[in-house]
């Protein structure tokens, strides 16, 4: 009997192939030839799952972003306001070894990006999607009370959204300058200007 196999567990493996060759070696270096040899397999068994390499990088950048998502929302039920939004903060800021290397990855896919059309676009998709989940945090704790009177909420996001960037950006040139710790207090810094000035 031929042998069967899951075509979505088998694209998985190929991607998490592909996260390990850019992790270890770069995205330059990270070929059709390389990934294949990283995920056991024939550079026709990728052609089987993906168009070409930017559709492989591509789909690995989305599953990148999947999973960070997937512990915003873990992290964040059962929160509300600028308590849910402190938490997706902080899994969007490398302050582990984990979120280090989602940084570093996803800044090497910036220049990528510039030059292949469709790697720009679904950057540009991500970051409005990003954008939007800060801006709902936003705004239901304005529903809750918690912002001060006349915060403009786009301002606010954009403030949210450079933080992140910033942060990954200097961190992966510059280690030693952001330290978990000061990430930390530099974005309650931020969130606390936004709050509402508490009675007395």
């Amino acid at each position: 009997m031929p042998k069967i196999v899951d075509w979505d567990a088998r694209r998985d493996e190929i991607l998490s192939a592909t996260w390990r060759v850019i992790a270890r070696d770069g995205l330059a270096r990270a070929t059709i030839s390389a990934i294949a040899r990283e995920a056991s397999c024939s550079r026709g068994i990728l052609a089987h799952y993906f168009d070409d390499k930017a559709d492989i990088l591509g789909s690995a950048l989305l599953m990148s972003h999947r999973r960070v998502i997937a512990r915003m929302d873990a992290l964040a039920a059962g929160r509300s306001g600028l308590d849910a939004l402190r938490v997706v903060m902080l899994e969007a800021l490398p302050i582990d070894e984990r979120r280090d290397l989602e940084a570093q990855i996803e800044i090497s896919f910036w220049g990528r990006a510039l030059g292949t059309p469709g790697l720009r676009d679904l950057q540009h998709s991500e970051f409005d999607g990003l954008c939007a989940r800060l801006r709902g945090h936003l705004q239901e704790a304005g529903r809750l009370g918690e912002l001060a009177g006349g915060l403009d909420l786009d301002f606010a996001t954009h403030q949210l959204v450079v933080l992140i960037d910033g942060l990954s950006a200097e961190r992966v040139l510059y280690p030693g300058r952001v330290a978990p710790e000061r990430q930390v207090t530099m974005l309650d810094h931020l969130l606390d200007s936004f709050r509402a000035p508490r009675p007395g």
